[in-house]
């Protein structure tokens, strides 16, 4: 298990949940070429690059919930020197509706250079643990 790995993702995510990426926490945590690929949801599909993309994410992605809203690592299904599958959950209520929200998915990110280098958003399990040479 690579705990550097995990403990990476754990930042991005706090960073994620403070809605703030800013340059200093990109440069210590995103590769400059930074990507990040949805799975097609409600709340969006579109692929994000570098760290303004990951703050467009955060914008778009939280546009739906209210202030409280956050996202949570449900369980880190499998991990190496270079990335870590994970059950994630987004949390919260509608930002209109007030109505209780959740999104969940199977998260991969990829990490090169002690750096995030992408994020990739599966609806299944086995889909994520292959896109790792894993099988699902």
């Amino acid at each position: 298990m690579s705990q550097e790995t995990i403990d990476l993702g754990q930042r991005l995510m706090d960073a994620i949940n403070a809605r703030e990426v800013s340059d200093d926490v990109a440069e210590e945590l995103l590769a400059p070429d930074y990507l990040i690929e949805n799975t097609t949801t409600a709340v969006t599909h579109k692929s994000y690059y570098g760290a303004q993309g990951a703050r467009d994410w955060i914008s778009d992605f939280f546009e739906a919930f209210d202030e409280g809203a956050r996202f949570e690592v449900e369980r880190v299904l499998a991990d190496g020197d270079d990335y870590v599958v994970s059950m994630v959950r987004l949390i919260g209520h509608g930002a209109r509706s007030g109505a209780p929200l959740v999104l969940r998915w199977v998260s991969v990110s990829w990490v090169q250079d002690g750096k995030v280098s992408r994020t990739v958003g599966y609806l299944s399990r086995r889909n994520a643990l292959e896109a790792v040479g894993l099988e699902g």
